[in-house]
């Protein structure tokens, strides 16, 4: 797959690889092989899809679906990597154990025709794109593979708002799996917002375990909770994604509103203006603040 350097509005780059004959772009580390065959990607009944945007909760939520589907807080210690269909091949997925979560950034139509025959239960998270925005610019800043360091300014308006950033657009991601959603209403699938799960975690966590076929009761799902707080996946699992001084990258603050530490009010006026264009008439309703 080519490689592409994409500029900012002040000419930084951001590395990025492109596959499909040019149509998408992911990490510089993503596997051609595994992208180039994810359609074909062996499907079981008992398998379950969890879908989302980069930043918007995915390593969160997964922790708790698969704790939740397992029935304890005290599962072994695995990494959401080893389930994420873009990064790891066929041979590999197929020896993990019956009751996979998987975990996705793709769209839809390039999942798994099982899937797309509502074969398969889906989970789907959204987030504000504030906040979104934030997340992702520390993530392209803080790994060393995108070989990026431009300003928050310069990212917001160069590439995040252009769809230049690895996965695309965040509106034409959100906007797409919304249109799916119309379409299909015979769909298994389980939606919520990031504001949702941080506002009311148990309730929510309660809702998915049914969802998933749970035999979790309430204690359990509490225990659960508590082993998925921001802390404790700090703790647990921060330490296998570090920056050279040991700071975790894909743990790094896990609360709503902290847009407000970075956007000016002329750019959060200006995404406002965006986002009603893009989102206009939308299921999706952003929560900014709790």
């Amino acid at each position: 797959m080519p490689v592409v350097r994409v500029p900012d509005s002040a000419g930084k780059t951001l590395l990025l690889i492109e596959y499909g004959k040019g149509k998408y772009r992911g990490p510089p580390d993503l596997p051609e092989e595994v992208m180039e065959d994810i359609h074909n990607v062996p499907i079981r009944d008992d398998d379950v899809i969890l879908c989302s945007y980069p930043k918007t909760g995915c390593h969160w939520l997964w922790e708790m679906a698969r704790l939740l589907r397992a029935g304890t807080a005290d599962a072994e210690l695995v990494e959401k990597e080893k389930y994420m269909m873009e990064f790891t091949h066929q041979d590999d997925l197929l020896k993990l154990p019956p009751k996979r979560i998987f975990n996705t950034h793709v769209f839809f139509h390039q999942l798994p025709q099982k899937v797309q025959d509502g074969k398969v239960k889906m989970i789907f998270i959204y987030r504000n794109p504030k906040d979104v925005a934030v997340s992702f610019y520390n993530h392209h800043r803080k790994f060393y593979e995108y070989e990026y360091q431009g300003e928050f300014s310069d990212y917001l308006t160069g590439l995040y708002l252009k769809g230049e950033t690895d996965f695309g657009s965040f509106f034409t991601y959100t906007r797409d799996w919304e249109r799916m959603m119309d379409s299909r209403p015979d769909l298994p699938i389980f939606v919520l917002s990031y504001e949702e799960l941080q506002a009311n975690t148990f309730n929510k966590a309660k809702e998915l375990a049914k969802f998933l076929g749970s035999s979790a009761d309430d204690d359990i799902i509490r225990d659960i909770v508590d082993k998925c707080s921001f802390g404790s996946m700090q703790e647990r699992k921060g330490k296998a994604w570090t920056e050279a001084y040991g700071e975790p990258i894909m743990y790094r603050k896990g609360k709503v509103g902290d847009w407000k530490n970075w956007f000016t009010m002329a750019q959060s006026e200006m995404m406002d203006q965006v986002i009603e264009k893009e989102m206009k008439g939308s299921r999706f309703k952003f929560q900014y603040t709790l």
